[in-house]
């Protein structure tokens, strides 16, 4: 029984070559960059153009050729707006210094909402093979989705929390506040996607004994309600 168990894991294992890196690092990082090295050129606004350009041509060609939205490409686009938004208004009234805050709420409502949907938003974060191949396997057990609704709320509160954290650090020092808000950017992301692709392996392992009866009931289930 064990020996079956470990066999089949290994057969259908998240890690971390299965994130969807490609997306990653074309929708969040190189737009992150492109903000970053303007900015320090003293471009700032030039920047904010290219980098919207940029996201939003990388979006339109995955959405032609692979037909699927990108997910980074959303958040990242919320990220920047905010940013913006805050560096226009800002010298107007100190209370827009806040504004970068604003975005990991917005990303962290955006997680906890989708709890209401069937697949919650963090499925969209992993590899659709990696989804597809993994459904195809686990999907009629209620473990399968268990595990990612366990990540999504992560995600959410995450998010929500570092809003709540950056305003406040903001209202005591902007420099800090600004400085947290990067820490707990896209660094920040890179832990939590790999928290996504550890943690079902864990959970899964240890529900294996009642998910595979549950697999197994669906299949019988299935195989009398087909046709001869």
């Amino acid at each position: 029984m064990a020996d079956n168990r470990i066999t089949a894991w290994e057969t259908f294992k998240l890690n971390l070559s299965r994130i969807n890196w490609r997306d990653f690092l074309l929708c969040m990082f190189a737009p992150m960059l492109i903000l970053e090295i303007c900015s320090m050129m003293g471009v700032p606004l030039t920047g904010v153009y290219i980098a919207l350009s940029w996201l939003i041509l990388v979006a339109a060609i995955s959405l032609i050729t692979l037909r699927t939205v990108s997910m980074f490409a959303i958040i990242t686009f919320i990220m920047i707006l905010t940013q913006t938004i805050a560096a226009f208004l800002a010298p107007q009234h100190p209370f827009f210094t806040l504004v970068p805050s604003l975005d990991s709420t917005i990303l962290g409502l955006i997680f906890i909402g989708s709890m209401l949907r069937p697949r919650p938003f963090v499925m969209s974060l992993v590899g659709k093979e990696t989804i597809e191949r993994t459904e195809a396997k686990f999907g009629k057990s209620k473990f399968f989705f268990k595990a990612w609704f366990d990540i999504n709320i992560v995600w959410g509160m995450f998010y929500v929390l570092q809003g709540l954290l950056i305003s406040y650090t903001i209202a005591l020092h902007v420099g800090t506040g600004k400085l947290l808000d990067f820490l707990m950017g896209w660094p920040a992301v890179l832990v939590l996607l790999y928290f996504s692709v550890d943690y079902p392996q864990r959970y899964w392992t240890k529900h294996w004994d009642k998910m595979k009866i549950e697999i197994e009931a669906a299949q019988q289930y299935e195989s009398r309600e087909s046709p001869a």
